[in-house]
C-alpha cells in the first residue's frame, strides 16, 4: 500500500550503487521514532505513515494511505494544510510552525511540525513530516492552578518579595552561567575542531541510534556530506546482511566495545570496517549515547584474505595435480632438466608394463632402452625422444604403434616456470624439464573407423532411402536435400539449399504449415501430416510429413528433420477405393461376399432388396445355398465351383431364390475367386449378380439393334478420326495460309520501296560520276582556290570523299540486290498464287525455305555454323502443292537445326574452333545438313533431308509422326509440325514420308512424292 518509489529508492538519482531497503525494514525505522510521522505524494494523498502518527489522528494506516486532508478534516482546515503543503512542493523549502491540535480523542496539543520537500531518482516529489507534541492541555491548566491559588494579598507580597530576592540570585546566577556558557562554547567550539579535524572518522549517536555528530572523515567514508548523516538512523549504513548482528550486539553493549561490520556507504559498495563504541554520560551520570570510531579495513582484510588464499591454492593445487595425476586416463611421466624421473602414474607403468623396479631407478634412458622393443619402429621413436631432449622449447603431438597392435597417442611439451614466478631457476633458465602423456587410442581408433563406416552407411541410406529426408534450420531453410527430395519435388540440392518451405507448399496449405513450425520450434515434440506440395513443374502431389525437432542437450532447438513419402498415388488409390465402396454399396446389382466355406459375409443393400432380405445381419445368418434352389446349388456344386477353383472365376447366367416369394429370379452373375495377396491361397468368393429377368424379354430386341450399334459405332469412330485429322490439317493450314499472307505482304511492302530504291540507284551513280567529274575539271582549272574553298575542302576531306562516295553508291547497289533475293525467297515460299496443285520448281522451294532459315544457320558466339550441303540432282517440274511442300521442309529443316544445336550445345567464341560432330562415325568437323533430289522411277522423285545430329531412338520413331507429339520443353513445341508433315506428303500427294535414324548416328528422312499426279489421288487429297 505504500509508494514502491519512495520505500525502495530514498537516495539520490544518480547513486545506481545505493542499498535498496525492503518496507518492512523501513516501517520498522520510522515505528521507532517518537515523533509522528508521514508523507505526502504531490497529489496530497498520504503514502507512509508510522504507529505514532496513526494513533496521534485516530485512523488506521490502512484507512489512511491514498487519502487526503478533505477526507478526514473539515474543508476550511484541509484548505490550510494544502495551502501550506503546497507552498513547501512549489519552494522546495522546510517549513516548520506551532499550533494547537486537537487529537481524535479531544485532546489539545500544542504541537510543532516540520514539513521537508524530497525528490527520488526518477524526479517524483514527497513532502516529508514530522510532529512533536510540546504541551498537554493538562500540563497548561497546571499553570492556570498555580496562578489561581495566589488570592491572599499577604502571601502575594510576601511571595513578591522572595521572587525579589529570588529574580537577584538568578541574576547573579545567569551572569556565572552566561560566563560558563561562554566557556563552554570555547570547549566545544576546540573539541569541535578537534573532532571535525580528526584523521579518523567519529560519529556521535544517541541511545536509538540517531547520528547526532560526524566527523568529515566519517563523510568521506560513508560517501555523504556531515549534514545528510546528521539525524539519520546508523542502521542505515550497516550492511543489510550485519543488520541484525549489529542489533544483538547493541542489546548488549559494555562501555567500551570493538567488533568488525560491512557498512554500506550512500554511494558505492559495502566494506569491511573495525568499529570501536566508547559510552557517553552526562553530569548526572546518566549515559546519552555512544561515540565511535570506524576505520575501513578492506585493504587488510583483502590482504589478509589474498595470503590465506594462496595457501590454500597451493595446497590444493598439489592435491588437485596429484589426483588429476593418478586419476587421468593418459600416462603421466615427467623427466627434469637432468633426465631423471620426477614424477609418473600408475596408468604410465601400465601401458608400458615396466616393472617397478624398473621405474625407482628414475633414469629416463633406461626406460626408454626397455620399450623399444614392443614398438613398431623404435628407431623413429628413439631419434624423436632425442630430438625434444635437443630442443627444449618445443612440443609434439604424434602416434605410436606397437607390435602387439595398439596405438597410443603421445603428447610431449616443455615444463618452464610461469610469468612472474620467483622461483629458484634451473640451469637450463627457466626449463624444467619435460612431460610426457600417453593415451591408449586403440579402441579410439577401431571406433573411429565403425563410425566413419556407420556415417557413410546412414549417407548411403539417405541417398537410397525411397524417403526425401530433408533437414531445415530454426528459420526454416533446406540444409540437406537428399536424392528422393530431388525426385518427389524435382528440385535439386543446389536449387534448394538456403530456400524456405514456400516454394514446395501452396499458398492455401501455407498456414497450416506455419502452426506445425510454431509447434516444433517449442519443442512440443514431434508432428506427422498429409500436406497438399507442390513440384518444379508445378503439379500438386500429396506428401506424408515426419517432422521431429533436432534438440540439443542443452533443450535448444538446433533445427527440424523431415521425412516426406509421395502418397499421391496411395490418396488417389484410397479415393478410388472409397468410390468403389460408394459404387458398392450405391450399385443396383447384387454384390456379395462369401467364405471358401460357403458362409455369407457381405451383401450390399441392392443385394439384400433383390433375394428380400431386410438387412445385413440376417444375411450373415444365411449360408450361400439357402439363395439358391436345391437344383441350382447341386448346378452351382458340380459345375461353376470348379471351374471357378480352376480360373479363378466363371460369369454367365444362373438362377437365385426370393427369401419371401421362393421364386427364382434369372441373373447375370459374374463370380470370383479373391487370392491373398501374399501367400496366394483363395480366402473368399465375390458374387456379382443382376436381375436380368425385364433384360430376358428384351434380349431379343436387344440382339437385334446390337448388330446396328455395333456398326453405327464403328462408322462413328472412323469418321471422328477422320475429323479431328481434318480439323488439325485446318488449323495447320490456316496458321500456313496466314503465315503466308503475312510473308507475302511484307515481301510486297518491301519489295515496293526496295524497287524505288534500286531503280534510282543507276541514275544516281551517273549523277555521282558526272559531279566528282567536274568537280576534278574545277580543280584542274583553278588549282589555286580562294581560301574560304581551301578551308571547306579541308573541313568536309574533299579527296577522302571523292573516294569514299562512290563505294557507298555500290554499297547500297549490293544491299538493296540482297533484299531483293530476299523479298524473292518470301514470296517463292508463300506460293500465294499456286495454292492449287501444279508443276513447280522444288529446288526453289528448298532454296526460298533456307533462306528464311539463314539467321538460323549462322554463327554467332554462343552457336557453330551450320553448313549446308546441296546435292540436287536434275529433275523436271514436280506437280504438287508448292505451299504445302515448303511447309514440310520448313518443319524437317528446322528439327534438324534443333536436333543438331541440341547435340553441340552452345559455346563461346573461345572453344568454337575446338568443337566437333558429336557423332563418333561422322566425317563432318562441324555441324551439317545435306539436301539430296533425284529422280529414281520415271514418275517419283525423292528428297532426303540428312542431319549428322544426334539421331532418334527407336522408341520416339514410333511416335514420331503422332499429332502432339513432342520432345520438346513445354513451350518450345506442339507436336503438329512432323503429323501434319506426313499428313501433307501421304494424303495430300500420294508419297510417303520416313524416317531412318539411330541414337549417335543422326537423321535421315525420305520424302517421296509422284511427279506427276493421279487425278483421283489429288481429288481424294483436296476432299
Amino acid at each position: 500500500m505504500n509508494h514502491p518509489r519512495f520505500l525502495d529508492n530514498p537516495g539520490p538519482k544518480q547513486n545506481t550503487q545505493q542499498q535498496n531497503f525492503s518496507p518492512a525494514f523501513l516501517h520498522q525505522i520510522i515505528n521507532g521514532i517518537s515523533d509522528a510521522v508521514f508523507v505526502k505524494d504531490r497529489q496530497h494523498r498520504w503514502v507512509l505513515l508510522n504507529d505514532r502518527y496513526c494513533d496521534f489522528v485516530g485512523h488506521r494506516r490502512e484507512e489512511l494511505i491514498g487519502k487526503s486532508d478533505y477526507d478526514f478534516f473539515p474543508q476550511a482546515e484541509a484548505d490550510v494544510f494544502r495551502e501550506k503543503d503546497e507552498l513547501v512542493f512549489t519552494a522546495n523549502i522546510t517549513n516548520e510552525n506551532q499550533q494547537l491540535f486537537s487529537d481524535a480523542q479531544g485532546i489539545t496539543h500544542l504541537i510543532s511540525t516540520k514539513k521537508s520537500c524530497f525528490e527520488d531518482e526518477t524526479g517524483n516529489k514527497f513532502l516529508v513530516g514530522s510532529i512533536r507534541d510540546i504541551i498537554l492541555q493538562n500540563d497548561l491548566g497546571k499553570i492556570l492552578d498555580v496562578s489561581g491559588r495566589v488570592t491572599d494579598l499577604t502571601e502575594l507580597i510576601q511571595t513578591s518579595e522572595t521572587h525579589r530576592k529570588t529574580l537577584k540570585e538568578l541574576r547573579q546566577q545567569n551572569e556565572e552561567l552566561a560566563i560558563a556558557c561562554k566557556t563552554a562554547e570555547l570547549e566545544h567550539q576546540r573539541y569541535q575542531d578537534l573532532f571535525d579535524l580528526a584523521p579518523d572518522a567519529y560519529l556521535v549517536i544517541d541511545l536509538v541510534g540517531i547520528i547526532k555528530e560526524a566527523n568529515y572523515v566519517a563523510a568521506a567514508l560513508l560517501s555523504a556530506r556531515q549534514k545528510y548523516l546528521v539525524g539519520k538512523p546508523l542502521i542505515l549504513f550497516i550492511a543489510e546482511s550485519d543488520r541484525q548482528t549489529f542489533i544483538n550486539q547493541l542489546a548488549s553493549l559494555q562501555q567500551v566495545q570493538d567488533w568488525e561490520v560491512y557498512l554500506q556507504p550512500r554511494r558505492g559498495t559495502t566494506f569491511p570496517a573495525s568499529i570501536r563504541m566508547v559510552a557517553m554520560y552526562n553530569s548526572q551520570g546518566q549515559q546519552v549515547g555512544w561515540r565511535w570510531l570506524l576505520c575501513d579495513i578492506s585493504e587488510q582484510q583483502a590482504a589478509l584474505r589474498l595470503r590465506q588464499q594462496a595457501e590454500k591454492d597451493l595446497h590444493r593445487i598439489n592435491a588437485v595435480l596429484q589426483a588429476q595425476q593418478e586419476a587421468s586416463i593418459d600416462g603421466i611421466l615427467i623427466i627434469d632438466e637432468n633426465l631423471t624421473v620426477t614424477s609418473f602414474n600408475q596408468k604410465f607403468s601400465q601401458l608400458w608394463q615396466i616393472p617397478a623396479a624398473l621405474i625407482e631407478t628414475r633414469d629416463d634412458r633406461l626406460l626408454v632402452g626397455s620399450v623399444l622393443d614392443k614398438l613398431v619402429n623404435p628407431d623413429e621413436f628413439l631419434a624423436k625422444v632425442e630430438y625434444l631432449y635437443q630442443h627444449p622449447d618445443e612440443s609434439s603431438h604424434d602416434e605410436i604403434f606397437l607390435k602387439s597392435g595398439k596405438i597410443f597417442e603421445r603428447y610431449s611439451a616443455p615444463v618452464r616456470k610461469q610469468q612472474g614466478a620467483c622461483d629458484q631457476i634451473s640451469p637450463l633458465g627457466d626449463y624444467y624439464g619435460r612431460i610426457w602423456y600417453y593415451r591408449d587410442i586403440t579402441e579410439y581408433k577401431q571406433a573411429d573407423a565403425q563410425l566413419r563406416a556407420s556415417k557413410q552407411r546412414l549417407a548411403l541410406l539417405i541417398e537410397q532411402t525411397p524417403l526425401a529426408i530433408i533437414e531445415w534450420n530454426t528459420n526454416f531453410e533446406v540444409q540437406t536435400w537428399n536424392r528422393a527430395a530431388e525426385r518427389i519435388f524435382g528440385y535439386t540440392t543446389q536449387e534448394m539449399l538456403g530456400n524456405r518451405f514456400e516454394i514446395i507448399v501452396p499458398e492455401n496449405a501455407r498456414k497450416h504449415v506455419n502452426e506445425i513450425i510454431t509447434a516444433l520450434l517449442t519443442q512440443s515434440g514431434g508432428s506427422f501430416s498429409v500436406n497438399e506440395n507442390v513440384t518444379k513443374d508445378g503439379r500438386r502431389i500429396v506428401g506424408e510429413w515426419y517432422n521431429n525437432p533436432l534438440v540439443a542437450p542443452d533443450g535448444q532447438v538446433l533445427g527440424i528433420a523431415s521425412m516426406v513419402l509421395d502418397i499421391t498415388e496411395r490418396k488417389r488409390a484410397e479415393e478410388e477405393q472409397q468410390k468403389f465402396v460408394a459404387l458398392v454399396e450405391n450399385s443396383s446389382d447384387f454384390i456379395g461376399i462369401s467364405s471358401m466355406e460357403g458362409q455369407v459375409l457381405y451383401v450390399n443393400p441392392a443385394g439384400l432388396k433383390m433375394v428380400g432380405l431386410s438387412s445385413l445381419e440376417a444375411a450373415k445368418t444365411k449360408p450361400v445355398v439357402d439363395f439358391h434352389s436345391p437344383e441350382a446349388f447341386a448346378e452351382f456344386q458340380q459345375q461353376i465351383i470348379p471351374l471357378m477353383l480352376e480360373y479363378g472365376f466363371w460369369q454367365g447366367e444362373f438362377r437365385h431364390r426370393h427369401f419371401q416369394t421362393g421364386i427364382e429370379i434369372p441373373t447375370d452373375c459374374s463370380l470370383f475367386i479373391v487370392k491373398h495377396p501374399e501367400t496366394g491361397e483363395p480366402f473368399c468368393r465375390v458374387a456379382v449378380v443382376r436381375d436380368i429377368t425385364e433384360r430376358k424379354q428384351a434380349k431379343e430386341a436387344l440382339l437385334k439393334s446390337e448388330a446396328q450399334l455395333r456398326q453405327q459405332a464403328q462408322e462413328l469412330k472412323v469418321t471422328l478420326r477422320e475429323l479431328q485429322r481434318t480439323q488439325t490439317h485446318l488449323i495447320q493450314s490456316e496458321k500456313m495460309s496466314s503465315l503466308g499472307q503475312l510473308v507475302a505482304g511484307v515481301a510486297h511492302e518491301i519489295n515496293n520501296p526496295v524497287n524505288f530504291i534500286y531503280g534510282n540507284l543507276s541514275p544516281a551513280k551517273e549523277y555521282t560520276q558526272d559531279l566528282l567529274s567536274l568537280l576534278q575539271l574545277y580543280q584542274s582549272h583553278y588549282p589555286q582556290p580562294v581560301l574560304e574553298i581551301q578551308d571547306f575542302a579541308e573541313q568536309i576531306e574533299l579527296d577522302f570523299l571523292k573516294s569514299d562516295f562512290p563505294q557507298i553508291i555500290n554499297s547500297m547497289k549490293v544491299g538493296a540486290d540482297r533484299i531483293r533475293e530476299i523479298v524473292l525467297s518470301l514470296r517463292t515460299f508463300s506460293r500465294l498464287d499456286e495454292a492449287e496443285m501444279k508443276a513447280v520448281d522444288i529446288h526453289e522451294g528448298i532454296d526460298s525455305t533456307l533462306m528464311i532459315l539463314q539467321s538460323r544457320l549462322k554463327g554467332n558466339d554462343q552457336r557453330l555454323t551450320i553448313e549446308i550441303i546441296k546435292e540436287y540432282g536434275k529433275l523436271p517440274l514436280v506437280e504438287c502443292y508448292a505451299g504445302e511442300l515448303n511447309q514440310v521442309f520448313m518443319n524437317i529443316l528446322s528439327n534438324a537445326i534443333d536436333a543438331l544445336q541440341e547435340g553441340l550445345g552452345t559455346g563461346d567464341k573461345g572453344d568454337k574452333e575446338n568443337k566437333q560432330c558429336p557423332m563418333p562415325n561422322s566425317q563432318c568437323p562441324i555441324p551439317t545438313i545435306c539436301i539430296r533430289t533425284q529422280l529414281q522411277q520415271p514418275n517419283q522423285v525423292t528428297i532426303r533431308i540428312t542431319d549428322n545430329g544426334l539421331g532418334i531412338s527407336e522408341d520416339v520413331k514410333k511416335q514420331l509422326f503422332n499429332p502432339f507429339f513432342t520432345t520438346k520443353p513445354i513451350g518450345q513445341g506442339t507436336g503438329m509440325g512432323l503429323a501434319i508433315s506426313y499428313q501433307i506428303i501421304t494424303e495430300r500427294h500420294g508419297g510417303c514420308l520416313e524416317c531412318i535414324s539411330q541414337p549417335g548416328q543422326g537423321a535421315d528422312f525420305v520424302i517421296k512424292i509422284p511427279l506427276i499426279q493421279d487425278t483421283s489421288t489429288s481429288e481424294l487429297g483436296i476432299s
